[in-house]
């Protein structure tokens, strides 16, 4: 039987304590502040949901992404003021059929560096608000966009002088381990006939090849949604199906199938539907993932040379797996590298992680540890 670290995670859709486990994902710790090392895969036996089981509490999140934030846009450290991603003004154009005026008052949760919010006033809404646990990400949304944020999470933003009447959260829902608690806030920040848009990735279509190996699965995803157990999550907790729908974004250098669902507040539950899609979306996508990180751990053994070491760029969810599950040998490592400043100054297994300024007396070979930018790093080093 397996051993669990964390009290049993309930179903957090349906509330079942009945699950099945499909696969064990593994992630070597940072020196100083880390997520967890593994979690559990499991499908819900109940009404079909995927999640991962055995994890730390609401808190221990909330912590990572304050203080570990990834979310602030590298463009945050130039000068100009990024342009608005076309994938934020796409978004904008469907949510904009759903808002009811353009006086509406409208909350972000989870709005990074404020360019959907932006994408939205460009559109002509004007009461728009952000909320984000990174200061630099709320720094950003008002510096670079003219958007007004406030420091927090969705556990923490306060209704105001009145209630919303729209509320967005985008690729957040599957890094809330308490979905209830979630919900249960939306209720006290709309309106009555208020819509909530949520926009996750699509557990019933994850493919294997589109990013790194078990990505989906990263250190910080902790809910696999398809669109029924998205709609489920919300219909049972008084949030009527007012449009779902399905899309592939283009995130980096890397596309995402996702799924979309609007929801109206209406307070009377529905009956959850059996989800017939995400065990067979997850199983796919496992064996797929099986045979592209054999490939990649063969691709690493043949290109060093014996007694070599190299450099590895990137110490994200690949990198941390590699290491967890042996696909990595730490003694062959010189250093690691990530652009991100706030994995610079630590170590993964006693080795130093730097800043890219590093690399300018260095000969080792180097490994681009990403999918999702391995273009544009291959750039950066050139």
């Amino acid at each position: 039987m397996e051993q669990k670290r964390f009290a049993a995670r309930l179903c957090p859709v349906c509330g079942s304590a009945r699950s099945k486990l499909l696969f064990r994902q593994s992630f070597s710790r940072l020196s100083v502040a880390s997520l967890m090392d593994s979690y559990s895969v499991v499908i819900c036996e109940q009404c079909g949901a995927g999640f991962a089981d055995d994890i730390p509490a609401q808190s221990v999140f909330d912590e990572y992404y304050r203080d570990l934030s990834k979310y602030e846009d590298a463009a945050l450290r130039g000068n100009a003021p990024p342009p608005v991603d076309q994938r934020f003004r796409d978004i904008a154009g469907v949510i904009e059929r759903f808002v009811p005026a353009p006086d509406s008052r409208i909350l972000e949760i989870g709005c990074a560096s404020g360019g959907l919010l932006r994408a939205l006033v460009d559109r002509g809404f004007s009461r728009v608000l952000g909320s984000d646990p990174s200061p630099g990400c709320i720094r950003a949304a008002s510096e670079f966009y003219g958007v007004r944020g406030i420091v927090g999470t969705v556990f923490t933003v306060s209704p105001g002088a009145e209630p919303y009447d729209f509320l967005i959260l985008i690729g957040v829902m599957e890094h809330i381990r308490d979905l209830d608690g979630a919900v249960a806030q939306f209720r006290r920040l709309l309106r009555k006939g208020g819509r909530v848009y949520l926009e996750v990735p699509d557990a019933s279509r994850y493919e294997a090849r589109l990013d790194a190996p078990f990505q989906e699965f990263s250190i910080e995803h902790i809910n696999f949604f398809s669109r029924m157990s998205l709609t489920n999550l919300m219909q049972a907790r008084g949030f009527r199906l007012v449009e779902a729908g399905r899309m592939v974004r283009q995130q980096h250098e890397v596309t995402c199938p996702c799924t979309y669902g609007v929801f109206e507040y209406v307070s009377e539950p529905a009956a959850i539907e059996p989800d017939n899609e995400t065990l067979a979306g997850l199983t796919a996508y496992i064996e797929g993932c099986t045979v592209e990180d054999a490939r990649i751990r063969g691709a690493i053994e043949q290109v060093l040379r014996p007694g070599e070491r190299m450099i590895v760029w990137g110490v994200g969810t690949h990198t941390l797996r590699l290491l967890a599950t042996g696909g990595l040998d730490p003694a062959r490592i010189a250093l690691f590298v990530d652009s991100n400043p706030k994995y610079q100054q630590q170590e993964l297994h006693g080795v130093p992680i730097v800043g890219p300024t590093e690399l300018n007396i260095r000969s080792e070979p180097i490994l681009i540890s990403s999918r999702s930018s391995q273009q544009a790093i291959h750039n950066q080093i050139r």
